[in-house]
């Protein structure tokens, strides 16, 4: 959209921040911190949100506003803490806050692997998926993901694949254990696996190469094509 496209859209988000419904606060706050810094207007509007009974809606506010202020470390402990929150916020909340920082969100790596220990499989894998936005700056969390890789939660188990992957050759370490789970019983599981497998590649993952050429003749297409995307990945490589 062209810039009075952009500010008539930010003008409409930040009349929604006053909307009775928590649900359009969220959608808003959230938009308006695709815009980044183009939303600076925003800004005051978002900080009344930091007042809302609502928590939810404040963490959202407060994830616009650091975006829109390029201003994470100011606000990353706020992240941290919620991330503990198991009685105001919706399981993953503020997990999916964090994700949206990638990278920025690595000092949260720590507080982040407790999280794959949690009873509840809704925080394990939330906390998975932040760990793969983060992406090599999460290769400290390596041991702890493999660990989950048996999680008894299917959803967990692929998280934990994909999270690998997206550590990429700094887990390599997790070679064997994926290399196991390209046997499991869940075929997006299997797929994570070979796909992780082939992000990690050469040298880590050379070991790989012959159980991931059993999977070019499984009955599953998407399956196949994980492997053959591997195997691309660690052939040419080698």
């Amino acid at each position: 959209m062209d810039e009075t496209e952009q500010a008539k859209r930010i003008e409409r988000l930040i009349r929604a921040l006053k909307d009775m419904q928590v649900s359009v606060v969220w959608n808003a706050t959230r938009e308006l911190a695709r815009f980044e810094g183009a939303a600076v207007a925003a800004l005051p509007a978002l900080r009344e949100v930091l007042n809302s009974s609502d928590h939810a809606s404040r963490l959202w506010a407060r994830y616009a506003i650091a975006r829109i202020t390029d201003d994470l470390p100011t606000h990353l402990p706020i992240f941290v803490a919620a991330l503990e929150d198991r009685t105001t916020l919706f399981p993953g909340m503020a997990a999916a806050a964090l994700a949206g920082f990638g990278p920025l969100a690595a000092p949260a790596v720590p507080q982040l692997i407790r999280e794959l220990e949690d009873a509840d499989a809704e925080y394990r894998w939330s906390a998975a998926g932040v760990l793969a936005a983060i992406g090599p700056s999460a290769a400290e969390a390596t041991p702890a993901l493999i660990s989950i890789l048996n999680d008894p939660d299917e959803k967990v188990r692929w998280y934990a694949a994909w999270a690998l992957g997206e550590i990429g050759a700094k887990a390599g370490n997790a070679v064997p254990a994926l290399i196991v789970a390209l046997n499991d019983i869940d075929d997006d599981v299997r797929g994570y696996a070979a796909r992780a497998l082939g992000k990690i590649g050469i040298p880590a993952a050379e070991s790989a190469i012959l159980a991931l050429r059993t999977l070019e003749s499984d009955e599953n297409p998407n399956l196949r094509e994980a492997a053959a995307e591997a195997l691309r990945r660690l052939e040419t490589a080698s």
